[in-house]
């Protein structure tokens, strides 16, 4: 579908504390939201937010990909999984307000209207890892998120037995160690905290599927491949080596909710349990990958999608999380855009 106006910005995410990961510390970051309208002179949105490490493209690469695309060539969308999650997003969200339902119903009729979402906590010291992991808890969450890696074992295994007894027990905790640690290196941390009732870890081990491999033959603790997926090749790897019995999509570093549709269904067909999460992008890419979750009925593992709290200065007003799910609009369509620039 080629557009009949494409609107492109620059905008920039700010939250609400650093965000640390292997890859460095985030406290704010530039995206791009798309807009662009049909005959009937109504708008969808998308948002590409290539983060550092987790992708092949630069947000750089994402804006001159969708200025290209936007004067008639669609090939270069082929350079930037980025800028084609946008598109991807932009074009969903108009078949599905020209349908006159919600994305999620466009995608699969009959799919519910919320989500459950596990919680990223996050804070500097053991004291504020606390507080926000008793805030998940008191709203609901049945499932927290910790960062490790990038920092002694000593200090990871406090962090989190600081958030296991915060949590208490029915509150599942997932790690993510964004490929922090080596194959040795992740046998050891996670024989360490295996004891605090670990329900899966993220990219444990640097050095792709083989090295994940290696890693879950030696853990009791469930490993998910992140980061090690991105390239298609590598995805594919994955699958037919079975070396892991979890893979986590994340839509906007895929090219979008079509390309995401279509992993997890591989990824069912090979036996594998799927996690959709977002890359702490801003609230229209978030929106898009909560529709997908609904739609695929990606909810066990809980999606990784409760991010959108952290940030206080967003690309436009999210869908709202409370009691443990985040809750998408009835509205046609994506059920969110952008706010408008002064």
């Amino acid at each position: 579908m080629r557009a009949r106006e494409t609107r492109l910005q620059r905008r920039t995410l700010t939250y609400r504390q650093p965000v640390a990961t292997s890859h460095g510390s985030i406290d704010r970051r530039d995206v791009l939201v798309l807009s662009v309208t049909d005959a009937e002179a109504r708008w969808g949105h998308g948002e590409a937010s290539p983060l550092p490490g987790f992708g092949p493209d630069t947000l750089d690469d994402a804006e001159a990909a969708l200025r290209s695309w936007a004067q008639g060539d669609d090939r270069a969308l082929n350079s930037s999984p980025s800028a084609a999650a946008a598109v991807d997003s932009a074009q969903l969200d108009l078949a599905a307000q020209a349908a006159g339902v919600p994305m999620h119903s466009h995608l699969a009729s009959g799919s519910p209207n919320s989500v459950p979402v596990a919680a990223l906590v996050v804070g500097v010291g053991i004291g504020e890892l606390g507080s926000a992991t008793a805030l998940a808890v008191a709203s609901g969450h049945r499932t927290v998120k910790v960062k490790v890696g990038g920092r002694p074992i000593t200090d990871d295994r406090e962090r989190v037995r600081a958030v296991r007894d915060t949590a208490g027990h029915r509150v599942a905790i997932r790690l993510d160690a964004n490929g922090a640690w080596s194959v040795d290196e992740a046998i050891e941390a996670l024989q360490e905290l295996a004891s605090l009732g670990i329900e899966l870890v993220e990219e444990p081990a640097a050095g792709g599927p083989k090295a994940l491999e290696q890693v879950a033959a030696r853990t009791e603790i469930p490993v998910a491949a992140d980061e090690s997926t991105i390239h298609p090749d590598r995805f594919t790897e994955l699958l037919r080596s079975r070396s892991v019995g979890v893979v986590v999509i994340k839509p906007s570093a895929i090219g979008g909710p079509t390309e995401a549709t279509r992993r997890i269904t591989k990824a069912r067909e090979a036996g594998l349990a799927v996690v959709v999460t977002s890359m702490l992008e801003g609230a229209i890419g978030v929106a898009a990958a909560a529709h997908l979750a609904s739609a695929t009925a990606a909810i066990d593992p809980e999606p990784g999608l409760a991010t959108s709290p952290l940030i206080q200065g967003d690309v436009g007003p999210p869908h709202r999380v409370s009691k443990g799910r985040l809750w998408l609009s009835d509205t046609p369509g994506l059920g969110t855009g952008p706010f408008l620039t002064p």
